[in-house]
């Protein structure tokens, strides 16, 4: 079996590779697409193989189980255990120049303190000590820069109740520019929407107050059982078993596929999509993750 040497990346496959020559080789995957033209591997560092499909005998892709600790951690950092990007050399130097907090380097990267310590190894700085030290770090300001920006930036799924009598609940979307699109659930009692930070502090358009303090609202509550909605395809036009999988920027669409033990046939980086066949049992365990923002059909569209 290939192990990543990085401990803080979870490596979610494994591919095994047998050449027509006889050769097999084991590919550590972050990212897999095999078509009927070539067989495209890329690993958590973003160095990848890109195998014609006419030179391949067979190939075995094996899921990697979780980190024992991937789902408690993911829920406070989360973006623990997904692949460095080129931004965190500037973070780990400006910890070790003692020009940011560790706790605060951890909050911007969305990953542990510790997970930063073993990255910053990489570029020769050792935060031990500060890791140690990381209980007596001072707390940001509230009104420090960085501690504004993450809250307005959090994005939560919230129930918004109007007040008994509202008319029109789209009035209330249109005062505080919320588009009717990103709405998961309407009914006379109000409506259910992701939303950030800042869409709550912000102004009405009309410049009356945010909406927490709207007239014809209520009460703001976190949706916590929200499960994330399934857009159906006509039955003529759909593909029945499979599913495109829509992640928020939160997640890693393998990571997402993994712990719901769907193995995509597509990912679309890009847009955060991945697709392929998937079972009822996989779709309502898609549907409870919270770094799910919504599941569609697959369908056939008629080009004229």
């Amino acid at each position: 079996m290939t192990d990543w040497p990085d401990s803080t990346v979870h490596l979610p496959y494994v591919v095994e590779i047998e050449r027509d020559d006889g050769e097999t080789r084991a590919y550590p995957a972050h990212f897999v697409t095999l078509t009927p033209d070539f067989v495209f591997v890329r690993d958590p560092a973003g160095g990848f193989e890109n195998i014609p499909t006419r030179s391949v005998r067979s190939a075995r892709v094996t899921v990697q189980e979780l980190p024992a600790d991937h789902d408690s951690v993911r829920a406070e950092y989360p973006n623990a255990y997904l692949p460095w990007d080129d931004h965190v050399e500037p973070v780990v130097r400006s910890v070790h120049e003692s020009a940011t907090t560790l706790a605060a380097a951890a909050r911007q990267c969305g990953r542990p303190p510790a997970h930063l310590v073993a990255k910053a190894r990489e570029f020769g700085y050792d935060l031990g000590e500060k890791l140690n030290n990381a209980g007596h770090e001072p707390e940001p300001e509230p009104d420090a820069l960085q501690v504004l920006f993450a809250r307005r930036a959090a994005r939560n799924d919230y129930l918004v109740i109007c007040k008994p009598g509202v008319p029109d609940p789209y009035q209330v979307l249109s005062r505080h520019r919320i588009d009717p699109v990103d709405l998961y659930r309407l009914g006379s009692w109000g409506f259910a929407v992701p939303l950030t930070g800042y869409q709550l502090e912000r102004a009405a358009a009309t410049g009356g107050p945010a909406l927490p303090e709207d007239p014809d609202v209520e009460r703001i509550e976190f949706d916590h059982d929200r499960l994330a909605p399934h857009f159906r395809t006509p039955p003529e036009r759909r593909v029945h078993g499979e599913y495109l999988v829509s992640v928020r920027g939160s997640g890693d669409p393998l990571t997402v596929a993994a712990r719901a033990g769907v193995s995509p046939q597509c990912v679309l980086d890009g847009i955060n999509v991945f697709g392929g066949a998937m079972t009822d049992a996989q779709i309502q365990a898609l549907r409870r993750d919270p770094d799910v923002d919504h599941i569609e059909d697959n369908g056939m569209v008629d080009l004229d």
